[in-house]
């Protein structure tokens, strides 16, 4: 009896350290649909952000790495998102680097990135540090040919927006940063 309780309470002790040890993860719900009376795509993965597309966008590939879901509307205009937390990428994972610090890092980790594997050049667009945002773009040659993405990374709350517009010469460059703000800037009306 002695030795059933013994071997009992060893067992709870280790499940309770394990369960310790165990990471922490975030249920997410993930959805969207298109809204034809207001000509709109909504997107959101909650808890960490939503957004709303103008016009009819179709949900594409899904990079699980990245977490990025890509969209393409009527045009061939193909657009990646991305929401996240400020804490989870490699270079934030103490959480020292908030708000428009952060989106500062971000740019400074993620550019280097293409420059320094695939030798392509980066440029900011545009920086708003009230607003935590920064569009800027990705640019050169590579093995498969031209590369061009325009990107905005932006922070609220501690989430993180992270857009992108691949390679397309329907849209000129005002219009893809115009569109990259005002998707990250415009709140969700219920």
């Amino acid at each position: 009896m002695k030795t059933n309780l013994i071997k009992t309470f060893l067992l709870l002790i280790l499940s309770i350290i394990l369960t310790n040890c165990a990471t922490q993860r975030t249920s997410t719900l993930v959805g969207g649909n298109y809204n034809e009376t207001k000509n709109e795509t909504d997107y959101f993965v909650l808890p960490y952000g939503s957004v709303i597309l103008p016009g009819k966008w179709d949900k594409n590939d899904y990079n699980s790495i990245s977490r990025q879901q890509f969209f393409r509307n009527q045009d061939s205009v193909i657009i990646a998102i991305a929401f996240g937390r400020f804490d989870k990428y490699e270079f934030n994972m103490d959480g020292a680097q908030t708000g428009y610090n952060f989106v500062k890092a971000f740019y400074e980790w993620d550019s280097k990135y293409f420059v320094d594997s695939h030798g392509l050049k980066r440029q900011v667009i545009e920086s708003d540090s009230s607003n935590h945002l920064m569009v800027y773009r990705i640019f050169g040659q590579i093995e498969k040919g031209e590369f061009d993405t325009y990107f905005l990374i932006g922070e609220k709350n501690g989430n993180i927006s992270n857009f992108s517009i691949s390679d397309t010469d329907k849209w000129t460059e005002s219009e893809k940063t115009i569109f990259l703000k005002n998707i990250f800037l415009t709140e969700k009306i219920k």
